[in-house]
């Protein structure tokens, strides 16, 4: 059955669902409010943090949860929409993120990111907080968190038990 005829059966005028819907208009219970104080600790303890779960369990919902609580004075949250572009991809969305030009060359453009996400903590008092809910496993090989400033959470929904 298709959206349209959903929609016309129903009588609604837009979707009932979707990521559109603020993160106070969700059905709070006992897992998804496990799952955002998770995320906060690890946000408050700089903390790498991994959520995983089956298809619709709400991972990006708690994530978006989260987020959305807290302070965008002492927290800069960048989303990675799509890390599938490879560690230089990602390097560069958080170097524009944070309201830099990315750098050509991967070679100056690690630093910069690391120094970006530094300045962010030290000068303007804003913990980084990255985020990606897409389904891509991040291995080591293609990339190393050292890389970044220790301040950052990388929040990362994987596709696979293997990660």
């Amino acid at each position: 059955m298709s959206v349209q005829r959903l929609q016309s059966h129903w009588g609604f005028t837009t979707m009932p669902f979707g990521r559109s819907l603020a993160p106070s208009m969700l059905h709070r219970h006992g897992g998804h409010a496990e799952a955002t104080a998770r995320i906060a600790w690890c946000i408050d303890q700089h903390a790498l943090g991994v959520i995983t779960g089956e298809v619709g369990a709400g991972k990006t919902v708690a994530v978006r949860a989260a987020t959305a609580a807290l302070d965008t004075s002492r927290h800069a949250v960048i989303y990675l929409p799509n890390p599938s572009v490879g560690v230089r991809g990602m390097l560069h969305h958080i170097v524009t993120a944070l309201g830099q030009v990315p750098s050509f060359y991967t070679a100056t453009l690690v630093p910069q990111a690391a120094d970006a996400l530094a300045a962010e903590h030290a000068e303007r008092g804003r913990t980084p907080v990255v985020t990606s809910t897409r389904r891509t496993c991040w291995t080591t090989p293609r990339w190393k968190p050292s890389a970044c400033s220790p301040t950052t959470t990388w929040i990362q929904r994987p596709h696979s038990p293997r990660c």
